[in-house]
């Protein structure tokens, strides 16, 4: 969808996002890294096709201790939750992996690399925006309740729309 359009309307001369920066509205990695170049904090993170350099960014970055160690397996161009796996051990870690590399995943793609992000605790938002020629307008903020359930490990129990009137702390 994203990329299509992206080309769509760059082919058509239509205003749009065109084709420049497609990669970091789709894929799960390039986003993250655009947010970490923005000067932002992100979500430490690792893509590759191996295991073993897998396992060393994770011994290397995330320090993995035997009582706290968490860290979320996905593929890098998915949708929803496809593939999403919280893992608490590196053998989990290693068996995530190996269903997620070479598959083809829900949206046609072959998952040719694996991404790994630290596990971040906390409520998860997510900012709906719209931007023209330089502006930015918050369009929706949404705070996700996503819990583990019926053996998965983030089922969506729901979304809620957060107003300004209910949470005046979304206007900051």
């Amino acid at each position: 969808g994203v990329e299509l359009a992206d080309q769509l309307s760059e082919l058509l001369g239509l205003r749009s996002n065109g084709t420049n920066h497609s990669e970091e509205r789709r894929n799960k990695f390039a986003m993250g890294e655009a947010v970490r170049h923005a000067g932002l904090r992100a979500v430490k993170q690792v893509k590759s096709e191996s295991i073993d350099e897998i396992e060393k960014w994770i011994h290397e970055e995330i320090k993995p201790q035997q009582d706290d160690f968490k860290v979320i397996v996905k593929p890098m161009d998915s949708a929803g939750s496809e593939g999403v796996t919280l893992c608490r051990s590196v053998d989990e870690v290693r068996a995530a992996f190996d269903s997620i590399l070479g598959k083809v995943n829900n949206l046609g793609l072959l998952n040719k690399a694996v991404l790994v992000q630290e596990y971040l605790e906390g409520q998860e938002y997510v900012v709906d925006m719209v931007s023209r020629d330089g502006q930015h307008k918050v369009i929706a903020v949404w705070a996700y309740d996503r819990r583990a359930a019926n053996g998965a490990g983030f089922v969506c129990f729901g979304q809620r729309l957060l107003t300004v009137q209910d949470e005046p702390q979304v206007a900051a």
